[in-house]
């Protein structure tokens, strides 16, 4: 029979979390509903107030919004006439965000409600476990989102190994013997002339 094994929500940070971002929004919705925007859609003219031209990739850092829904989320916001998309000057590919009147107008209403649900949820702590909390939070975000380490741009080479060239095998004495005297050339050899022939003695009449 399996077992299972128990679990404690109320010792999970990444459940406490949650729960904490949950009560957050509770106490901000009404608030946020009727400044017309969402808490993400709060969190993204938030980053946009004093930061205008921003591009949508400073928008995902600071907001912590995935790519693809802040581009849903920008497109939509645009529609609602909160925000503005132009061309960077910098950059052809990208566009440079900012708050258009009507944004600004639902930033200002919404910022107080926010502030209070910020409050509210510090308001059972004492004002040193507040800034520790604050402090934790914010190391473990930087640590989160910080760039993993780069390799290092120039490696060591690495080392050259030369092959030594094997030693050429000593010559046996009797192979030695018959290179050398296959190199020699051989002695020429003159033939000796015939001797010539003794005229016949003449006969005596």
């Amino acid at each position: 029979m399996a077992t299972t094994t128990s679990f404690n929500l109320n010792k999970s940070p990444s459940h406490l979390l949650h729960r904490a971002q949950q009560i957050a929004a509770n106490h901000s919705a009404s608030a946020l509903k009727a400044a017309g925007v969402t808490l993400r859609q709060f969190s993204v003219l938030a980053a946009l107030s004093g930061n205008e031209g921003v591009s949508q990739s400073d928008l995902v850092n600071a907001t912590g919004i995935d790519r693809s829904t802040l581009a849903d989320m920008v497109a939509r916001m645009e529609q609602a006439g909160l925000i503005k998309r132009v061309a960077s000057k910098t950059d052809a590919r990208a566009k440079s965000v900012s708050l258009m009147a009507k944004g600004r107008k639902a930033l200002e209403k919404a910022q107080p409600a926010v502030d209070a649900a910020d409050a509210a949820l510090f308001e059972a702590m004492p004002k040193t476990k507040q800034d520790a909390l604050l402090s934790g939070l914010t190391k473990l975000v930087d640590d989160a989102e910080a760039p993993a380490p780069t390799a290092k741009a120039t490696a060591e080479p690495a080392p050259v190994i030369v092959a030594k060239a094997k030693p050429k095998a000593k010559a046996k004495p009797k192979a030695k013997a018959k290179a050398k005297a296959a190199s020699e050339s051989k002695p020429v050899i003159k033939s000796k002339a015939a001797p010539k022939a003794k005229p016949a003695a003449k006969k005596k009449k």
